[in-house]
C-alpha cells in the first residue's frame, strides 16, 4: 500500500501556521517580560511609581528578600565624608543592645561608642568628635545626649525640642522640633527619616515604598515619589530636590538596587546578598559618593553611586 503524503501546497500553508503561532507566543512573552520593569503612571500628587509587580501583578518579594523589607531602619549610617561615618544598631528598650560605632577610615575599622543607652533612634555628628543621638532607656521615654569628645563622656538633658527623630515607642510616629509630632505615612511603619533642616524639612520612607516630604515641621506631608520595596532612603546634602533609595526586590537587580526617585533612575545595583533580619540596611550620601549598611558589612561608592566596594 502506498503511504500518503501531504501535497508540497498543503504543506507549506501547515508551516506558515506554525510560524505564525512562534511569533505570536514570543511576542506574548515579550510583552509580559517588559511589562515588569519600571512603571511611570502617576501616584496621587503626580509622583511617580517604580513597581516590583510583574505581568501577573504580584508586589510580592523572594523569600530571601521578605524579612529585610517593611521594617524601620535597625541600623543607622550618618557618614561626614568618604572617610568620617558614624554607625548605630538600635537595640530596644525592653532588651537593650544598642550600639555605636564612629570611623575615621573609610569603614575599615569602627571604634566602639558607650552610651549607656536601651535604644537609639538618631544619630546626628557635626564631625568626628561632636554629636548627639536620640534615644530612650529601659522607660522608652526620648532623650537626646551629646558629646564632643567622640564619646568618651555624654551631656544628657534638654535639646530633646530641636531634633527630628523616630518615636522609639511608635514606630508611626516622627517627632519634630518644637515638640511637634505627626504620623507621615498614615497606619504605615516610618522606615526612615532624612532630615533636611533642623527647621523644618524632612523626608519620610514609608512601609508601602511611599515617600513623603514636609517643609513645616510634619504639619503638612506631600507625596515625592512610591517605590516598592524601598528600605532606606537618603537625602544628598549638596541636592535636596533629590532623594535616593535602597530597594529590594527590583526584577532587573538580584541584590540591592540604589534608584534615584525622582527620575526613576537606577544608579547601581549591588550583587550581593541581603541581610535576614529587618532593618539591617541604611544608606548615607556625601559629596562624589555614598555609604551603604548591608548588616555588618559597610560598602562605599567614590564616583557617584555607579560602582561600590567592601570597606
Amino acid at each position: 500500500m502506498a503511504l500518503w503524503r501531504p501535497s508540497s501546497r498543503i504543506a507549506n500553508v501547515a508551516l506558515l501556521g506554525l510560524l505564525a503561532l512562534d511569533v505570536a507566543l514570543v511576542g506574548s512573552a515579550l510583552k509580559s517580560t517588559h511589562t515588569s520593569g519600571i512603571d511611570t503612571s502617576p501616584v496621587s500628587t503626580a509622583a511617580a511609581s517604580v513597581s516590583s509587580a510583574g505581568a501577573s501583578g504580584s508586589t510580592s518579594l523572594p523569600t530571601s528578600l521578605s524579612g529585610s523589607a517593611n521594617a524601620p531602619l535597625e541600623t543607622m549610617l550618618v557618614a561626614l565624608d568618604d572617610q568620617q561615618a558614624w554607625r548605630v544598631a538600635a537595640g530596644s528598650c525592653s532588651d537593650g543592645g544598642a550600639t555605636l560605632g564612629t570611623t575615621v577610615d573609610g569603614g575599615k575599622t569602627w571604634a566602639k561608642v558607650s552610651t549607656n543607652l536601651k535604644r537609639i533612634v538618631r544619630v546626628k555628628p557635626d564631625n568626628n568628635r561632636a554629636a548627639f543621638i536620640v534615644g530612650a532607656d529601659a522607660s522608652c521615654a526620648a532623650l537626646l545626649m551629646s558629646t564632643s569628645n567622640g564619646g568618651d563622656t555624654w551631656a544628657k538633658g534638654g535639646g530633646l525640642g530641636r531634633a527630628w527623630f523616630r518615636d522609639p515607642q511608635d514606630s508611626l510616629v516622627v517627632r519634630a522640633p518644637g515638640s511637634a509630632s505627626s504620623r507621615p505615612c498614615g497606619k504605615e511603619t516610618v522606615l526612615d527619616l532624612a532630615v533636611l533642616t533642623a527647621a523644618g524639612s524632612a523626608r519620610v520612607l514609608c512601609a508601602d515604598g511611599l515617600v513623603r516630604s514636609t517643609t513645616d515641621n510634619g504639619s503638612v506631608w506631600t507625596d515625592a515619589g512610591k517605590v516598592d520595596g524601598a528600605v532606606a532612603l537618603a537625602v544628598p546634602s549638596a541636592g535636596q530636590a533629590e532623594t535616593y533609595v535602597a530597594r529590594l526586590g527590583a526584577p532587573e537587580c538580584a541584590g540591592v538596587q540604589i534608584l534615584r526617585v525622582r527620575q526613576l533612575l537606577e544608579t547601581s545595583c549591588i550583587q550581593r546578598s541581603v541581610p535576614v533580619g529587618p532593618g539591617q540596611i541604611a544608606m548615607s550620601l556625601v559629596k562624589g559618593g555614598g555609604w551603604l549598611a548591608l548588616g555588618d558589612t559597610t560598602m562605599r561608592s567614590t564616583d557617584d553611586l555607579v560602582t561600590w566596594q567592601v570597606a
